[in-house]
């Protein structure tokens, strides 16, 4: 039943990630989510096969079945990476409170993710809306202080790196919407989960930096760093953190 149930929730996974591009394409331009997703190039109404996760890209060979754009293969990315999320999620926590904190925690982070490729915007209500059955469920467990002491670690550290790198660069070191989102993140995470997302984002963030020296007059999104780290920390951060402090004899 384990196969069967993964194969269900990556289908779920892909569906609402398909979704989610949707909210994170209209939202920042202040279009309706409601009614028929359209081609961006041509403006015609999808048919269903079309809008369909990972088939509908493949049956129309990536490109829009009325005016043979090329549609953006980060569509068929996504997709993917969100049917594989939830999947990982399921197997990690199985029907459980977990997987619905799991769930919500991934949906946020992959529509802000986008949103911020797309327009280097982070959509508020979007992690606003997260947080309000994560800190319920966190209650439920009985964690809220746990995870309340994580959000408020992290976001000040945040903060307070933002302040000094103004202070020393004369630029804003990190965006509003970045710190703001970390607010969502610690009721997520555990603190110490929270600050190896950092690290792991940081160094993400590094890698990319380095990669793309010869366009550094371009602003680099970071929330799709940040969403990286996250899910990380969040699935194994806690085992790699056990095996680090085992090698240190800790």
């Amino acid at each position: 039943m384990t196969i069967f149930y993964s194969i269900l929730i990556f289908i779920l996974g892909t569906l609402f990630t398909s979704f989610y591009q949707v909210i994170a394409y209209r939202l920042p331009n202040h279009e309706s989510i409601n009614g028929r997703s359209y081609c961006p190039s041509c403006h015609h109404q999808l048919r269903i096969i079309d809008i369909f996760p990972i088939l509908g890209y493949i049956i129309n060979k990536g490109r829009c079945h009325f005016c043979k754009e090329l549609i953006p293969v980060s569509h068929l990315l996504m997709e993917i990476i969100g049917g594989v999320a939830f999947t990982i999620a399921f197997l990690l926590f199985g029907f459980t409170l977990e997987f619905v904190v799991a769930i919500i925690f991934i949906s946020v982070l992959l529509i802000e993710s986008m949103s911020d490729h797309k327009y280097m915007i982070v959509i508020d209500r979007i992690w606003m809306i997260g947080l309000v059955p994560v800190v319920i469920i966190r209650i439920i467990q009985g964690d809220f202080l746990i995870y309340l002491l994580s959000s408020t670690v992290l976001f000040s550290i945040l903060f307070l790196f933002a302040v000094l790198g103004k202070l020393v660069y004369k630029k804003d070191a990190f965006g509003g919407g970045d710190i703001k989102l970390y607010i969502f993140i610690g009721f997520c995470l555990t603190y110490q989960q929270g600050l190896f997302s950092l690290f792991l984002a940081s160094l993400f963030g590094f890698i990319m930096g380095i990669a793309r020296r010869n366009k550094m007059d371009q602003e680099i999104p970071f929330i799709p760093f940040i969403a990286l780290g996250s899910i990380i920390a969040y699935f194994f951060g806690t085992a790699w953190l056990d095996w680090y402090m085992y090698m240190l004899g800790v």
